[in-house]
């Protein structure tokens, strides 16, 4: 095969940069966002991988239903109080040191369940799981304050598009890798691959660069915690809308979640619709997060209606779709006006914040949606007892109209929100 001349090499190399939009584009190039994101996608790979093969590990050693809810709760309780704790660390401490400390608390209570379940302790497996929910919040809050010291204000669209998309993309192949891990080689190789992955993340994570003026003025010396953030979220409109109205989308999602399983096997697609229901959903949620980061430059809380709007939308036709094919398009079409409105969300709040609060505004935020989304789960089963699912499901569609009309509502008339100095 005759070797291709540096003109033809350099026109093939231009070509396949076209394939990523130069706005997506700009954010690469920061070696340190390019560190957080993958670090991020491959840490919440290797967590979504875990949860697939300790869910399958507990319902073969118990046969039991109920001790699979109580690993769920358990993953979803001790976040909430991360949420706290992170609102108190993040904006006091650098956040790099903070990300890098919290993965790592991360990867030993990993350690910890890999030879508990080895050992075959599942009292001991839930509670160092549970743990481990607690600092990966920390972790995340930690990550989604340190964006905006790592690329410029006008890229926070397209990078926070570009990490809410590596998030996806882990959840997919995640759950995927998990049920082929546990097949081959049990749950202690779904444990270890975890725990490579926190190693990997907390590699990368080291070696992010935050410049001094970013790293060391931008971090609080002053008392607070979660209440000071909750303070300062109600002080500011536009965070409130922002944080108040992304409650009823944890809401909405967490009473369809529990409702997808019955719904999904009641339209003929029996034990694997929850999975293609799941799949439809991150192939939107990818689409939505790409596409918003792409095309916008700054975004607007008033945003936020729209995509709630649309999302309830969507959910109603969803419920009431009646077939297989066209209940896939639509949760898929969902998925990409969830995308947008996580992106938004993100997006709103690093450029709403003063730079010295986000962590606590992350914290507050995180720690609200999810008790919103624990309180739908445990709605969901009340709610199942005197409706259908489509009816479950149009409730969920009836909460985001309601944020929808509460954006409105709460901006009307406001001033528009000048963004504090970063």
């Amino acid at each position: 095969m005759a070797l291709r001349s540096p003109d033809q090499m350099g026109v093939l190399t231009r070509t396949a940069s076209r394939l990523i939009p130069e706005r997506l584009e700009r954010p690469l190039r920061s070696p340190s966002f390019r560190r957080l994101a993958l670090g991020k996608s491959i840490s919440y790979l290797g967590d979504w991988l875990m949860v697939a093969v300790l869910v399958g590990w507990v319902y073969q050693s118990t046969s039991s239903v109920s001790q699979v809810a109580l690993l769920m709760a358990i993953r979803l309780v001790p976040p909430i109080v991360g949420g706290g704790l992170a609102a108190s660390l993040v904006d006091r401490l650098p956040r790099r040191r903070v990300l890098v400390w919290s993965e790592t608390a991360g990867a030993a209570t990993i350690a910890g369940a890999l030879v508990a379940v080895v050992a075959g302790s599942r009292p001991a497996v839930f509670a160092l799981v549970g743990l481990c929910g607690l600092v990966s919040m920390i972790s995340t809050v930690a990550g989604n304050a340190l964006i905006p010291m790592v690329v410029a204000q006008d890229e926070l669209p397209a990078a926070n598009g570009i990490h809410a998309v590596g998030q996806e993309a882990a959840m997919a192949l995640g759950a995927l890798a998990g049920g082929l891990t546990l097949a081959v080689g049990g749950a202690p190789a779904g444990l270890a691959a975890n725990l490579a992955s926190y190693g990997i993340a907390v590699f990368l994570f080291s070696r992010i660069r935050v410049a001094e003026g970013q790293g060391v003025r931008q971090v609080s010396r002053r008392g607070g915690g979660l209440i000071d953030g909750l303070r300062y979220v109600l002080r500011h409109r536009g965070l409130t809308v922002v944080v108040g109205s992304f409650a009823f989308v944890t809401l909405a999602t967490g009473l369809v979640n529990a409702t997808l399983p019955k719904f999904t096997t009641g339209l003929g697609l029996g034990a694997s619709g929850y999975g293609w229901a799941l799949a439809a959903l991150a192939c939107g949620m990818i689409v939505g997060e790409t596409v918003t980061g792409t095309i916008a430059e700054r975004v607007e809380p008033r945003w936020m209606a729209l995509g709630l709007a649309a999302m309830g939308c969507l959910f109603f036709a969803f419920a009431w779709s009646g077939s297989v094919v066209s209940a896939l398009l639509l949760l898929a079409a969902f998925g990409v006006a969830n995308g947008f409105t996580e992106v938004v969300m993100m997006t709103a709040i690093h450029q709403q914040a003063d730079a010295a609060y986000q962590g606590r505004v992350f914290g507050v935020g995180s720690t609200i949606w999810r008790t919103t989304m624990l309180g739908a789960v445990a709605l969901a089963p009340v709610v199942d007892a005197v409706a259908s699912p489509a009816q479950a499901i149009t409730v969920a569609a009836a909460f985001l109209f309601v944020g929808a009309i509460f954006v409105e509502v709460t901006l009307r008339q406001s001033p528009r929100t000048v963004p504090a100095a970063a």
